[in-house]
């Protein structure tokens, strides 16, 4: 299967593709098993985080590694991540969390510095060597940190008080799939912390289809980036309480990269689109954000 095919695929909301796409159960379970490993390739090579480096001559997991890249990761480069986190932190105080997708653990050391008893969890084993190392220099101990795939949870039925994630699930292959797994492994009325799904239509993924060079970095993109509208994200919540969801992103933020295509959306497009009103700007956000409970 093609780059641009995957990319394109979309399954319908309630998630039975092989219904409306004539495909055999067989068929759709291959072409499912094909994409997770090359998310799990691409994902173990490009460990979200390495693309801000600045220093080269920085020894990667070490502290000054981390300070480099740190004003470039979730928690501090989003305007709405850390106040997230902050209305969250008296609910996650002393409860056992789960985070899908730790990364470097930028978001993990927050969570843990509100309280959070955590089980940090990223799909590939260089995430997780990295986090470690994070871990340890903040001297932070979380309740683990490992390897695992948030569509298909190695956890029991009802395990964790909270689910944490940020900018994963819509790279997964099957979104649907991956939040009912969340919910499986939440306890009942259990807090889903669920952040930054790729949203349609946005700003930036238009300006991503403009030319061949990608705006924020040197590599390729992930080989599944599904974007949803809010309905769609909604309709694949069955069994959860939904408190609230957000537009974000809608505003156009620095970037790392450097070349023609990141000196022209730096100089020419972020400083007009940025004049927009609020309410224009949030119809064309990035990302779509919720935080639900289990029903």
């Amino acid at each position: 299967m093609s780059r641009s095919a995957k990319k394109s695929r979309k399954w319908p909301t309630g998630y039975d593709p092989g219904t409306e796409s004539g495909m055999s159960r067989n068929d759709i379970d291959n072409e499912l098993a094909e994409v997770s490993s090359d998310v799990k390739e691409y994902w173990n090579s490009h460990t979200l985080g390495l693309q801000y480096l600045t220093d080269d001559t920085l020894e990667i997991g070490s502290e000054e590694f981390f300070d480099n890249i740190r004003p470039w990761m979730n928690p501090f480069k989003f305007p709405d991540v850390m106040p997230r986190i902050d209305r969250i932190a008296s609910r996650i105080d002393g409860k056992q969390v789960l985070e899908i997708g730790c990364g470097m653990g930028f978001d993990s050391v927050e969570l843990m510095k509100r309280g959070a008893q955590l089980t940090a969890t990223d799909l590939t084993p260089s995430a997780i060597e990295l986090t470690r190392r994070h871990f340890r220099i903040m001297n932070l101990t979380p309740v683990d940190a490992c390897v695992a795939d948030v569509l298909e949870l190695e956890f029991p039925d009802e395990k964790f008080d909270a689910v944490y994630s940020i900018g994963v699930v819509h790279h997964t292959g099957d979104t649907p799939r991956a939040l009912r797994e969340i919910r499986r492994v939440l306890k009942p009325s259990g807090l889903a912390v669920i952040s930054h799904i790729y949203r349609r239509p946005s700003f930036f993924s238009a300006l991503s289809r403009i030319g061949r060079e990608n705006i924020e970095f040197k590599e390729e993109d992930a080989p599944v980036i599904d974007f949803f509208t809010e309905s769609e994200v909604l309709d694949m919540l069955d069994g959860f309480e939904v408190e609230e969801m957000t537009q974000d992103h809608y505003r156009a933020l620095p970037i790392a990269r450097r070349g023609l295509k990141a000196a022209l959306y730096t100089f020419g497009f972020r400083p007009f689109y940025n004049l927009l009103p609020v309410s224009i700007a949030k119809k064309f956000a990035h990302k779509i954000s919720f935080i639900a409970t289990k029903a």
